[in-house]
């Protein structure tokens, strides 16, 4: 009997990434979904009894449970909110995984020239998203804005500090991602050979599906509901997308979204979506946010620099709706119509 493929929908959130998963009776995961991070979390096992997959679930959902408690801005006892709190009137040790997240952030804000910026929280704050409604005045953003400087925060010897009194983190553009790290790190130290993690469209997979297919890619269209792409296996074991439909409100006839470009404190314009293929979610989470700000020219750029990093953005240009591809995804990805239609 042919094999069938099927199409699973990613969590809901950014370009509803899409994953191409043949899924004959005999390849069949096992699936668990978890409420954490203000979003849902899917967690797809392969080759994993049904009576062992339970505690192994717990295990990857505990994992993310940590990033959050750790990470969430929205928490006044996370780690984040005591860095915030503390780091701008001394130094401030704090734990691992907070280091470890800071570090990568610092290396491409560097990289970016502040296009990624995790300070960015003292503007993104006054635009209060999810909940926001209304822009904040220009007068509170201007004054706020000297405050977003990634070269104030200082990271060293599982330290941090703030070198200008009044910056404050926002982990939200890189905490999805390494919270799915987290889970498939804490899998594989427990010997699970296949699987999936999705965080919010924030995607990790490792190993090799029973069933023999390789991990095939589709991205839904950002602006055409009847089309994705199709994208072949690229070799890289995560994804994440940015998308300007993904957080917004209507104000008085314009449209204003949650990604915000560190220069201005306003909504980045330079780009529809980015969806960024690497080799963590870490990475993938972070460059999707940074190709977004950065547009298709310099964002891909970017990504022509590092190493096993791919990249996919929608933009407008003269009024029409374009996409540009780094390198290794010429030639590997197609449009297709969307499932179902």
């Amino acid at each position: 009997m042919a094999k069938k493929a099927g199409w699973l929908l990613g969590a809901a959130g950014l370009l509803a990434v899409l994953l191409l998963l043949p899924a004959p009776e005999t390849a069949a995961p096992t699936i668990r979904t978890h409420l954490a991070m203000g979003t849902v979390v899917t967690l797809k096992l392969y080759g994993v009894e049904e009576g062992a997959a339970g505690p192994l679930m717990d295990l990857a959902f505990a994992a993310i449970d940590r990033v959050d408690t750790l990470m969430s801005r929205h928490l006044e006892a996370s780690e984040l909110s005591r860095i915030n709190r503390l780091a701008g009137e001394q130094v401030v040790a704090t734990a691992p995984e907070i280091i470890q997240v800071l570090e990568r952030a610092q290396y491409f804000a560097g990289l970016s020239g502040g296009a990624f910026d995790v300070t960015v929280g003292a503007v993104s704050r006054l635009w209060d998203f999810p909940h926001a409604r209304m822009p904040p005045a220009a007068d509170r953003l201007t004054a706020a804005l000297p405050l977003v400087d990634y070269r104030q925060l200082q990271v060293q010897q599982g330290q941090v500090r703030f070198l200008r009194p009044g910056l404050y983190l926002d982990l939200g553009a890189v905490g999805k991602g390494f919270a799915a790290d987290q889970a498939v790190a804490a899998l594989q130290q427990a010997g699970v050979a296949c699987g999936l993690v999705d965080v919010s469209g924030n995607i990790r997979f490792w190993g090799h599906k029973p069933d023999g297919w390789p991990w095939r890619l589709g991205v839904k269209h950002p602006r055409r509901a009847d089309q994705q792409l199709e994208v072949d296996d690229l070799g890289l074991p995560a994804l994440a997308t940015s998308g300007d439909y993904e957080q917004y409100f209507e104000y008085r006839g314009e449209r204003f979204h949650h990604l915000l470009d560190p220069a201005t404190g306003y909504p980045a314009g330079r780009a529809i979506s980015a969806t960024v293929w690497a080799e963590t979610a870490t990475d993938a989470d972070i460059l999707s946010t940074t190709v977004f700000v950065l547009g298709p020219e310099a964002g891909l750029k970017l990504i022509a620099s590092l190493p096993r990093t791919e990249a996919l953005v929608f933009f407008e240009e003269g009024g029409q709706l374009r996409h540009r591809v780094s390198a290794g995804l010429e030639g590997r990805f197609r449009f297709a119509a969307a499932p179902g239609d």
